[in-house]
């Protein structure tokens, strides 16, 4: 008996797979992050366009460009990311996503902090509201507040070098030079905006001290309602004295939660050099998370500019990838 070779036998081929269908997008701002997204856009994301407040013709990367935000809602996106420097209009584009049914990553921390209405409203239409670079840019401090929550460790306090216009400013200041000379070196060096206020006077800080808040124990906190430190009111003689008494001055932000509920301020303190947030120098940011039982955790890493920025909006970006696929 003979049988048949096995190169005869008629080859079965196995079924392709269905393509992977991708998340339909668009983009808010195409500056100096926004550009760096489009750089780096995971493959999951169809952008079908980008909302710019000059006409580009030609586009961006071959994407194309719209100036007008009802043509570019009425494409119709699953997802919106913002990527606006701030303000009114940002805010206003966040509120029609979120009416819209839309996921939103964005790294508005002002958004993000004074409207946990929007938060509250995406996540209960079934979608997500990622916000992990308002916080820390390149250090992920929301992300490492969320995995310990998850693992089941309970922060009890938390503070935090969260705003590097501040310490760029501070370490001028403790040199010599006056403070409008300091902020326009860090206006030249991209760390300051162009309205340095929010940076000097704690509110960026206060911002971001909200949305840790809210990451770690799910509390509410008004940030124009926090205590606040101004570097505008430090006196000469103080940053002299920290220095003679080999200290450094910084802005920190401060969380705890007692049982009578969370308290939260923006405040400057002479910190020892061996400090981990007396470390923290130009755009760095360093959180210290205090647990009620173990040991500290640090965070750091680059808290502003186009590459941190970018690169923390992309992990949101992925992570809700992940989750849509799961």
């Amino acid at each position: 008996m003979t049988y048949p070779a096995l190169l005869d036998r008629p080859v079965q081929s196995s079924p392709t797979p269905p393509p992977v269908r991708r998340m339909r997008a668009i983009m808010l701002g195409c500056g100096v992050v926004g550009g760096g997204v489009i750089e780096r856009l995971p493959e999951g994301i169809e952008l079908l366009g980008i909302l710019t407040r000059t006409p580009r013709p030609e586009g961006v990367s071959g994407f194309p460009v719209f100036t007008d935000a009802d043509a570019i809602f009425a494409l119709r996106p699953e997802l919106v990311i913002e990527a606006l420097p701030g303000g009114a209009e940002a805010e206003a584009l966040v509120e029609r996503a979120v009416n819209a049914g839309c996921h939103v990553v964005t790294a508005n921390k002002d958004v993000a902090a004074r409207r946990p209405d929007l938060v509250a409203r995406t996540y209960a239409a079934g979608r997500t509201f990622a916000c992990s670079s308002a916080v820390g840019g390149g250090a992920p401090v929301l992300e490492t507040v969320a995995r310990l929550r998850e693992n089941g460790v309970k922060v009890g306090r938390v503070r935090g070098v969260l705003n590097g216009t501040s310490n760029f400013v501070l370490d001028r200041l403790a040199s010599g030079r006056s403070l409008s000379a300091s902020v326009k070196e860090a206006q030249n060096a991209g760390f300051a905006e162009a309205d340095p206020s929010a940076d000097l006077d704690g509110l960026d800080a206060a911002n971001k001290l909200a949305l840790i808040a809210r990451e770690a124990w799910g509390a509410v906190l008004d940030p124009a309602a926090m205590p606040t430190a101004s570097i505008r009111d430090l006196p000469a003689h103080v940053l002299e004295a920290a220095r003679l008494d080999g200290r450094r001055i910084r802005q920190i932000g401060c969380l705890s939660r007692t049982a009578s509920g969370v308290s939260a301020q923006v405040r400057l303190e002479a910190l020892p050099l061996n400090d981990p947030l007396s470390r923290a120098r130009a755009e760095g940011n360093v959180v210290v998370l205090l647990p009620e039982r173990g040991a500290e955790v640090i965070v750091a890493g680059k808290g502003a500019g186009r590459l941190p920025t970018a690169g923390s909006l992309i992990g949101d970006l992925n992570r809700l990838l992940k989750a849509q696929r799961s």
